[in-house]
């Protein structure tokens, strides 16, 4: 079990982009083990820049949680997408190894 950010971003596509071409930007939450919600915050700019998305706006509010609420956060709050999220072990490995996990991107044009 490791603490989780939970950082919410207004983001808008850059040149180079995972964002598909025809949206402009979206909404999307980053979750990132951390030590505190600022380094959190830091590790999830660095990777949406390097993804080529644009941080237009960090959205409120940060909350934390803990990596084994995985699977409950996700029926929560994701319900709709639950079978293309990560599985609980798979969350589990991502946060361990330092990586920033996207929820479901809310995108338009």
């Amino acid at each position: 079990m490791s603490k989780v950010f939970v950082v919410p971003f207004h983001v808008k596509r850059m040149a180079q982009s995972i964002m598909p071409p025809e949206l402009s930007g979206a909404y999307v939450t980053c979750y990132v083990a951390s030590s505190d919600y600022s380094e959190a915050t830091e590790k999830s700019l660095r990777k949406l820049l390097e993804d080529g998305l644009h941080p237009e706006e960090v959205l409120e509010p940060i909350y934390e949680m803990n990596s084994d609420d995985w699977t409950q956060h996700v029926s929560e709050n994701w319900n709709d997408y639950i079978a293309s999220m990560l599985t609980q072990a798979e969350f589990e490995i991502a946060m361990k190894n330092g990586e920033v996990v996207y929820g479901p991107f809310g995108s338009y044009a």
